[in-house]
């Protein structure tokens, strides 16, 4: 095993999936999101609200980052990429 063949995301992330921690990637963390905030964000600004639904993104992950739910390294790498996210252009 050579270290220098892997990012700290990818060894946080595999920390965390082998603890069995809830936040294990991107698209989890995009998953958790998409079933329990997201629902709050529409019912007061709409779907289809995109900067509404980045804000509450972020202060959710800023929250869960200072609860020491995810790593700090997560919360700066990760994006929305939930059902809700913005189409790339």
């Amino acid at each position: 095993m050579n270290w220098d063949n892997y990012d700290e995301i990818e060894i946080i992330e595999a920390a965390a999936e082998q603890l069995g921690l809830p936040y294990c990637d991107e698209e989890s963390l995009s998953a958790a999101f998409d079933e329990h905030i997201a629902p709050m964000v529409i019912e007061r600004f709409g779907a289809d609200d995109e900067c509404a639904m980045n804000e509450a993104f972020n202060n959710w992950t800023d929250m869960l980052c200072k609860d020491g739910e995810m790593h700090a390294i997560q919360y700066g790498e990760y994006c929305y990429v939930g059902q809700y996210a913005g189409e790339e252009e």
